[in-house]
């Protein structure tokens, strides 16, 4: 008895430093929580009844927000990669350093299943085809082909040049069934990688998922020579653009996706020289025409080169070079992994999106064809009801009574207030799913919110539903939009999403498959 009394100290020492040890993780995760004002993770379990399916998303949420796993993963890989030349879930290390996508790696082997599975990309395009040509629109679909695709020998030194490029087997037979469907198809693999043999400049950049400036400005004027032989733009009056050269440098996106500790690696930032195309006239920059005939619907690859938030230049990207090449301006819908949907549920939420325009240009990445993660949404753009424009000619000095009949109206639209956001009390009917941020190229995401309106405090609302746009994702966190839940309300200041152009090329969780409400974005946010 007298042993026992003297151990039930050490026994109750040991007890503690073992609830310490298994506690301390947490602590330090609210702590940082609470002084950064972020959501409080941890208290997401007390949300509603523990189902199997929400424990595990909070466990996973858990996983990827953690400070601590998010430093042990940092130094980990940086011997790892440095070392050893392993990679991690996004990034595949290749020889003399190269990285590569593993998405678009997989892609080469994936069965012919992928390509006619859930996500249905054979019916999205032919639906968009259909609705494209009932309003006398042509389409070209613009597949492009991953680095791994034209530079295997850096993968491997045992792929030979007189090899043909590692494309899915199953591909060739995807794109006959929509070429079978009166779909044009411009592949630009094989030009590629026949240039790939003539010439020493890179076609893609070694540390990213994209293709260099080179390689860009090849498929650009590949497929500007086959939409000139076509006729497209034969009467369409042609502007005078010039070429303006810069240089810059940085780390590849497959670099920042290994995730070294800052200040420490073992690569070398690359520099590159970017064109910049110039209105020879005044001297400016081009920019994205909403009245051009030619739209051009993309993803990432669009905007590399184009957009400066991708760290590579800007007004030298696909569109400014298309331009270029062609002589006129092009409408650009380019939102980063939006390439399958995206980019096609902002041009349907346009008012009268097809009027004026004779081409779409759709731009995606072939990896997408096959990546369970990627939706292939049928998007039908609505006809329009009313005539938006017409060509303009002198205007004579009296009307005559045919052109009263065909007289211009303007598309009808909310007004937006003039000095007052609107400010609403709503409940979420409807919450889009942001895709897991260890599953996907960009570290950042918008995401779609409905709200069924309750009140309008501020402005004029008189719709019974609305759509809000929030930050569902940022620098690979997830953010308090993503994990709404249906039936909370709140209350919203809000502006109109078509004034915050900088948030145009982000990419998008959408499940609304609503594009006749104009989107609001959310300047503020309180739970009622």
């Amino acid at each position: 008895m007298q042993d026992f009394q003297e151990s039930k100290p050490s026994k109750w020492i040991l007890m503690l430093c073992f609830f310490l040890i298994i506690g301390i993780l947490p602590l330090v995760e609210f702590g940082k929580e609470i002084y950064r004002k972020e959501h409080i993770i941890e208290l997401d379990i007390f949300r509603g009844i523990p189902t199997n399916e929400k424990v595990r998303s909070y466990e996973k949420a858990i996983e990827d927000s953690s400070i601590i796993a998010k430093l042990a993963r940092r130094w980990l890989q940086l011997p790892l990669t440095c070392l050893g030349d392993q990679g991690n879930r996004k990034v595949i290390i290749g020889r003399d350093k190269w990285l590569f996508y593993r998405p678009s790696f997989d892609y080469a082997t994936k069965p012919s299943d992928n390509f006619y599975g859930d996500s249905r990309p054979f019916e999205a395009i032919t639906a968009f085809n259909n609705t494209l040509k009932e309003q006398d629109v042509d389409l070209i679909l613009l597949p492009i082909h991953g680095k791994s695709s034209i530079y295997p020998e850096y993968l491997s030194k045992r792929y030979k040049s007189n090899f043909d490029p590692p494309i899915n087997i199953y591909a060739d037979e995807f794109f006959q069934k929509l070429r079978d469907e009166g779909i044009k198809i411009v592949d630009p693999a094989s030009i590629l990688w026949e240039t790939k043999k003539s010439q020493d400049k890179m076609l893609y950049l070694e540390q990213d998922t994209h293709w260099s400036p080179n390689g860009m400005g090849i498929v650009a004027r590949y497929l500007s020579d086959v939409i000139i032989a076509d006729g497209l733009v034969d009467v369409i009056s042609k502007e005078s653009y010039k070429i303006q050269r810069d240089r810059v440098t940085r780390f590849g996106d497959l670099y920042d996706m290994l995730g070294f500790p800052e200040g420490y690696s073992c690569y070398q930032p690359k520099s590159i020289e970017i064109e910049r195309v110039i209105d020879s006239k005044t001297g400016e920059q081009i920019k994205p025409n909403s009245k051009s005939p030619i739209v051009l619907l993309g993803d990432s690859f669009v905007n590399i080169f184009s957009k400066a938030e991708m760290g590579w230049g800007e007004y030298a990207g696909f569109a400014e070079h298309l331009a270029f090449n062609l002589g006129i301006p092009i409408d650009v819908i380019a939102i980063n992994d939006g390439g399958a949907t995206g980019s096609r549920e902002q041009l349907a939420r346009r008012p009268n999106a097809l009027v004026g325009k004779r081409l779409v240009i759709w731009q995606f990445p072939t990896r997408d064809l096959t990546n369970p993660e990627s939706q292939w949404k049928i998007v039908n753009i609505p006809k329009p009801q009313k005539i938006a424009e017409k060509i303009e000619m002198p205007k004579p000095k009296k009307t005559t009574e045919l052109e009263k009949e065909v007289s211009v109206i303007e598309p009808t639209k909310e007004e937006e207030p003039k000095e007052q956001n609107l400010i609403v009390t709503g409940e979420v009917i409807l919450v889009s799913n942001v895709p897991d941020p260890s599953q996907v190229a960009y570290s950042d995401c918008l995401t779609y919110i409905k709200y069924r309106i309750i009140s309008v405090e501020q402005g004029e609302y008189k719709d019974s539903e609305i759509i809000v746009v929030f930050w569902g994702m940022q620098k690979s966190k997830l953010m308090p939009a993503s994990k709404f839940q249906i039936g909370e309300k709140h209350r919203l200041t809000l502006d109109l999403l078509s004034n915050h152009q900088e948030l145009s090329h982000f990419m998008q969780a959408d499940d609304t498959n609503d594009y006749e409400r104009t989107p609001y974005w959310a300047i503020n946010m309180t739970q009622q």
